[in-house]
């Protein structure tokens, strides 16, 4: 069964900490996006090079609450119509002309929405994914997300 295709909603980077901020389109090598900086070293690894979150779960973080737009939990990659929770660690992305490698489970602390302000802590436990880098390029919003053999996974 091959999964149907997602979509890169945003590409968000920023100095460090959260939110991180939509741009055109970034660079993405093995050691992450260029010009993204990370507020903790304990945050920077090769296997934690780019952090995706669902578009679908920022719009219902909190239920009856105003949506978040992308890069409030200060995921790199914003995605659409991909449930990264029905997915496992060790699975691989095809995302516009890079590749990347699920590695482990990322439950962001909290959101806050770059143009209110609003912030709220994540009691629902939603989570999203640390990838590391199999092939770099660039990233732009819009771009396909796959998962090659998605039948064999």
């Amino acid at each position: 069964m091959k999964l149907p295709p997602g979509q890169v909603v945003a590409v968000c980077l920023s100095t460090g900490g959260i939110p991180r901020l939509p741009v055109e389109s970034a660079q993405l090598t093995v050691a992450g996006f260029e010009n993204d900086g990370h507020r903790y070293d304990e945050h920077y690894a090769k296997n934690r090079a780019v952090t995706l979150f669902n578009q679908e779960i920022l719009d219902q973080f909190v239920p009856g609450a105003e949506a978040f737009p992308p890069g409030s939990v200060g995921e790199n990659i914003t995605v659409a119509r991909i449930d990264l929770t029905a997915l496992e660690v060790g699975t691989r992305l095809l995302v516009g002309e890079t590749e990347i490698q699920l590695e482990k489970r990322w439950k962001p602390c909290h959101a806050k929405n770059s143009s209110s302000g609003y912030s709220r802590v994540n009691e629902l436990e939603h989570f999203g994914f640390f990838a590391s880098v199999v092939r770099p390029g660039t990233v732009h919003p819009n771009d396909r997300i796959e998962v090659p053999n998605a039948s064999d996974q």
